[in-house]
């Protein structure tokens, strides 16, 4: 084993990983660094979960597990049906409860290493109602994913934006990632895993290529990419997600669901490059609203790109954080635009 290989074993056996799970929800799982609030409106967890109360509870890091402390809630915290009346160790053999809500601690390691710099309370595995968030202690976003931590590093370099435009001095910007990549490669194991993270890039890689497309930034699974035209970004990210699912069809036990965002805007920037960084944050919230398998666009991606030969679902009015005003977000149906062309 290398010295890298061993530094990044060594390093994903410290995170303490949390399992979320709510009545009719799919479950989440929580890196917790340090402590993470639970609550309907904390600055932390949201959880719609009707029985829990504004501000829960809170779950923080103790040397190498974690431990759970009620908050003055109105229904109260339990640890394997006993009330909770201190902070309180959490075990893998417990079973917490906030409401109706349940949270255990995953036995596996994660394979999957804290970015740098990453926030706390870092959501890996995304439930699809966008109305469950994170947001970490002491401030910062939304679910910390593979598409934030891609989104900050492209926040920090300084693009020649205008190398990037396209047609009408536009650029349209790609975020992806893949769903629930971090249960996967417990799933999996090493071995496996990264033969699939491998087919995974191949094929955006190439594709991305074929279609004249620009690999900004990559991180593990997440890419940030641009395009000269919305069109372009459109056929190429539908005919990712047709290659992808051929690859699930042939090998279902390594099945890749990938989320994707699409943003288009004027490539131009001032001295500080922010109008060309809001531009990274808007494609990055949409692709963060996705679930695996979906292309989600950007409303006015949606109206350049849109002709016979795609297709879009209903508009969908959301709000995105650090975006002043609801957004209108569009679902592109890659699964019937092969029929229509």
């Amino acid at each position: 084993m290398t010295r890298r290989r061993a530094a990044y074993c060594a390093s994903t056996m410290s995170l303490a990983l949390l399992e979320v799970r709510q009545p009719g929800r799919k479950p989440l799982v929580l890196v917790v660094h340090d402590a993470i609030e639970l609550g309907r409106d904390c600055d932390g967890l949201l959880l719609v979960d009707p029985e829990v109360s504004r501000r829960h509870a809170v779950v923080r890091r103790a040397g190498e597990g974690l431990t759970i402390e009620d908050l003055g809630s109105t229904n109260g915290t339990t640890l394997n049906g006993e009330l909770v009346q201190s902070p309180t160790p959490l075990t893998a053999a417990d079973v917490a409860r906030v409401g109706g809500t349940e949270l255990r601690i995953l036995r596996e390691p994660a394979l999957a290493p804290a970015a740098p710099g990453a926030a706390r309370g870092t959501v890996v595995a995304a439930s699809s109602d966008t109305a469950v968030r994170a947001r970490p202690s002491g401030g910062g976003g939304a679910r910390q994913t593979s598409i934030d931590v891609v989104a900050a590093a492209a926040e920090q370099e300084t693009f020649d934006a205008s190398r990037l435009q396209g047609e009408g001095g536009t650029v349209t910007i790609v975020f992806s990632d893949i769903e629930s990549s971090t249960e996967m490669a417990m799933k999996l194991g090493d071995t496996a895993w990264f033969s699939v993270l491998g087919s995974h890039n191949n094929i955006v890689r190439g594709l991305v290529q074929e279609h004249g497309g620009k690999e900004v930034k990559s991180q593990g699974d997440g890419f940030m990419l641009t395009f000269p035209s919305a069109r372009a970004a459109v056929r190429c990210m539908s005919e990712v997600q047709h290659r992808l699912a051929t690859h699930t069809r042939d090998r279902p036990d390594q099945a890749i669901r990938v989320r994707i965002g699409i943003h288009t805007g004027e490539a131009i920037a001032d001295d500080s490059g922010d109008l060309f960084g809001r531009h990274i944050i808007v494609a990055a919230r949409i692709a963060n609203l996705a679930d695996g398998g979906q292309i989600l666009v950007s409303g006015i991606t949606k109206e350049i790109a849109h002709t016979g030969d795609f297709r879009f679902g209903a508009p969908r009015q959301v709000s995105l954080k650090g975006i002043e005003g609801d957004q209108t977000v569009y679902e592109v149906l890659w699964h019937e635009d092969e029929e229509a062309s």
